[in-house]
């Protein structure tokens, strides 16, 4: 079998999209064909089962596997969307009792039983103890923005947090991306955004209100058709999978000369 690339989402602030973006790319990438597992890492929040509409399917916990050994069949949930699509949730309560060698052997486990192409990480909006969990196994950061001025300070500060952690391959998410207020000059453009974080970028995600209504209801990418928001995420994942694809591959009616703003 080969390695399987762990991903973890993040950002030190709260209510940029981690959530979202962790499952929207989990749900692509299955569509890939990729077998990946959605690992609920916010201790305090706990919301990832709620955006994938899981909440009533949840019976066990990350902590219950750790700390009191449940075995994987009946702690993860296989999600209906795709046979490559796994999840398990974050504990209810959380008392400082996985350590990071036990976090290191349960991804090694889940790993090699499940045979994992991807485990993708979503994290708290903080710099709590999530964070240095992730970032013990990850090979690879997304941190997660959006245009206002704590979001990008919070990824500058992720950043930074995540390289004394060890984790070297960070990428810039920019989440909520909205072109017509970039044109009215209301808000800055992507090049203002990746020289204010100074983290690479790997993908746009265009703001996208019936989108963001749907998901509400447990409804992800593969819920709609062809939009910009969908070519997003399908352009991260190809992207993570090693694929040179332009930014803003496919997007359509996108004015192009905000990249210069």
């Amino acid at each position: 079998m080969s390695k399987t690339n762990i991903v973890m989402i993040t950002s030190c602030k709260g209510g940029v999209g981690k959530t979202t973006v962790c499952a929207n790319l989990a749900v692509t990438l299955a569509k890939l064909g990729k077998k990946v597992l959605m690992l609920d890492c916010d201790f305090g929040m706990r919301c990832l089962d709620l955006v994938c509409g899981l909440e009533d399917k949840c019976m066990y916990d990350l902590c219950d596997v750790i700390v009191r050994h449940i075995s994987y069949d009946k702690a993860i949930i296989r999600d209906e969307r795709s046979d490559n699509l796994y999840f398990l949730a974050a504990p209810y309560k959380y008392e400082n009792d996985i350590t990071v060698s036990d976090f290191k052997k349960f991804t090694d486990g889940v790993s090699e039983a499940l045979e994992l192409d991807y485990i993708l990480i979503d994290t708290h909006g903080g710099n709590g103890p999530e964070i240095e969990l992730g970032a013990a196994v990850s090979d690879m950061a997304l941190i997660v923005a959006t245009h206002q001025s704590a979001a990008l300070r919070a990824a500058e500060q992720t950043n930074h947090r995540l390289c004394e952690l060890g984790v070297s391959n960070t990428r810039l998410v920019i989440n909520c991306f909205d072109e017509r207020r970039v044109k009215k000059g209301e808000l800055p453009g992507i090049i203002d955004i990746i020289d204010k974080t100074y983290v690479k970028l790997i993908g746009v995600i265009p703001t996208d209100h019936i989108f963001v209504i749907a998901q509400r209801s447990g409804k992800l990418v593969d819920s709609f058709g062809i939009t910009n928001t969908v070519r997003a995420f399908f352009n991260i994942a190809l992207r993570i999978e090693g694929m040179s694809v332009p930014l803003m591959h496919d997007f359509k009616k996108i004015n192009r000369r905000i990249l210069l703003k």
